[in-house]
């Protein structure tokens, strides 16, 4: 038995986080992100038509109208998304079909934490470890529901991932160093968090390097630089090559285009974030605490804790690693590198944000890739809290502890269902506690699929729907569900409230306007309203 758990326990497990994400896909809201990355996706991937029939693709004026639809963003993930639109479009319609592109990556996310973790913990113990990781990720309400949305986020917490995984292995195979240079690229052609691996590798060599020599103890009174090992070359080298080779945009004009891309995120324009009652755009951006407080309040506590035992007992093996002489195959030194490592990266992935004096808004999802390391140290937190223990009672107690906590995450996940994006755990006392400290209820502009439904199936002919505070949003998501059957075909959202028969309130305080909506509909007849916790998303009125 323990045999067939070995070698096929891990791909089972992968297969199962596929099967659950794609059966989660029909019920995904829809987000204001879709209508962008959607088109733009399909268009890249009309290109690569035309490269492969040798149709004009590279020049000029077929790249510009190809990459124009949201050139301020990296390219291989739209390649993705429009690639799954045409091959599944006939199955799942075109509101789904491209996203089954982030459900992809989000599986081979899974794949890769699996990989990582019995590389260096051994089969066995890595299995255990992984294995837990990857069901801890996939109990994250909001990574969760990003791996559902055709947007960047999950896609690059991926590649960042693999390329992060690939530097660790060059550690102990230098031409693992060539596949992390073209994985570092791939990452840089996903989204701008991937050139910031750099930093964590970075500090990762000047521990576990500068200064040791090849193990030596450190000498005080030297200071000498290590030799540069083959990843970092090919990370500067070959990396860049694959970034600029991905993204045909840039090849017209670079320096110009390279400067534009810059450019955008470093004046990137403002989007509102409620915290703690205030609310944030550009100027000035949200405090440097507020991801860690959303990571801290939206993450099941259960996993918070277990990654804490994890990094708890880590600690000991990164010292003993740091100080004393062992070889490049050493079990300690594997251990030791992929705590090191995955501390390194959860960290980076939040102080970049917090620090780097960008914008910060959407909750959890600019630091995607911090969700991934977190897992694993959860995952290696239980087994290591396993392992401290040799009485089989003893052993059945922590076993007993740890499944209450997945248990605990479970519940959290099924309680909030497509409302993902609204959960928040026991630290703020949920949605409700969330909601009364002043934090935000939901963002992104959602449409959600069951208020669709009930408008397609409840609605009087030639309905026409407005909605509050962020209409304008609602006409670009509403006209997907039109194209791909969901919405009656006589069902309108109108840009006039004047117009409208039926009005929707989506609940987000951030924008200006919500009060003074409340206020002058507070009357009208309520026809449907969504709360979880108590607390309303929806509100449907009838204006007739």
């Amino acid at each position: 038995m323990k045999g067939w758990l070995l070698k096929f326990g891990g791909p089972v497990l992968v297969l199962f986080y596929l099967v659950l994400q794609l059966a989660a896909l029909p019920q995904a809201a829809l987000t204001d992100d879709d209508d962008f990355y959607i088109p733009a996706g399909i268009s890249y991937a009309e290109w690569l038509g035309k490269v492969v029939r040798f149709d004009g693709a590279f020049q000029r004026e077929s790249i510009d109208r190809a990459f124009e639809p949201n050139h301020e963003h990296p390219p291989l993930a739209k390649y993705v998304f429009g690639l799954c639109h045409f091959a599944f479009r006939g199955w799942l319609g075109p509101t789904d079909s491209a996203r089954v592109g982030t459900v992809l990556f989000s599986t081979l996310l899974a794949a890769a934490m699996i990989w990582l973790a019995r590389r260096h913990l051994g089969a066995e113990r890595g299995l255990y470890a992984g294995g837990l990781a990857v069901l801890l990720l996939l109990l994250l309400p909001r990574f969760f529901f990003h791996s559902h949305a055709a947007t960047l986020d999950v896609p690059v917490a991926t590649m960042y991932f693999l390329a992060a995984a690939a530097v660790l292995e060059a550690e102990r195979r230098p031409r693992a160093g060539w596949v992390a240079g073209v994985l570092f690229g791939l990452a840089s052609a996903t989204k701008l968090n991937g050139p910031f691996l750099l930093l964590p590798y970075g500090l990762f060599l000047m521990l576990t390097r500068w200064g040791l020599g090849r193990g030596e103890p450190r000498d005080p009174r030297t200071f000498n630089l290590p030799r540069i090992p083959t990843t970092l070359v090919t990370m500067a080298t070959v990396g860049p090559l694959v970034f600029l080779g991905l993204w045909p945009w840039l090849w017209f004009d670079l320096f110009q285009r390279v400067g534009a891309y810059v450019g955008f995120h470093l004046h990137h324009y403002g989007i509102l974030f409620l915290y703690f009652g205030t609310v944030y755009s550009k100027d000035p951006h949200a405090p440097w605490h507020a991801p860690f407080t959303m990571a801290a309040t939206t993450t099941p506590l259960a996993i918070t804790a277990l990654a804490l035992v994890g990094l708890g007992f880590g600690a000991a093996v990164v010292a003993r690693r740091l100080r004393h002489r062992e070889g490049p195959d050493d079990d300690q030194r594997k251990e030791g590198d992929l705590i090191l490592s995955s501390a390194l990266h959860a960290a980076f992935a939040i102080l970049i944000v917090a620090f780097s004096g960008g914008a910060k808004y959407g909750g959890e999802k600019l630091f995607a890739p911090f969700f991934p390391f977190w897992c694993l140290l959860a995952g290696y937190g239980a087994l290591r809290l396993y392992e401290a223990v040799v009485t089989p009672r003893a052993r059945a107690l922590v076993a007993g502890v740890v499944t209450l906590g997945v248990a605990s995450a479970l519940a959290l996940q099924l309680h909030f269902g497509p409302y993902a994006l609204s959960a928040y755990n026991g630290l703020v006392s949920g949605l409700r506690g969330a909601t009364a400290l002043g934090f935000e209820r939901q963002y992104y502009d959602l449409a959600f699929r069951d208020l669709v439904g009930w408008l397609s199936a409840n609605a009087p002919p030639n309905t026409k729907v407005h909605f509050l505070p962020n209409n304008w949003e609602y006409v670009r998501t509403y006209n997907w569900y039109k194209k791909a059957g969901e919405l009656r075909p006589d069902i309108q959202v109108v840009n006039s409230e004047r117009e409208a028969n039926f009005l929707v309130i989506t609940h987000e305080r951030r924008f200006a306007r919500y009060g003074a909506d409340l206020q002058r509909y507070r009357g009208r007849k309520v026809i449907l309203e969504k709360r979880v916790d108590g607390v309303p998303i929806w509100t449907l009125l009838d204006l007739r």
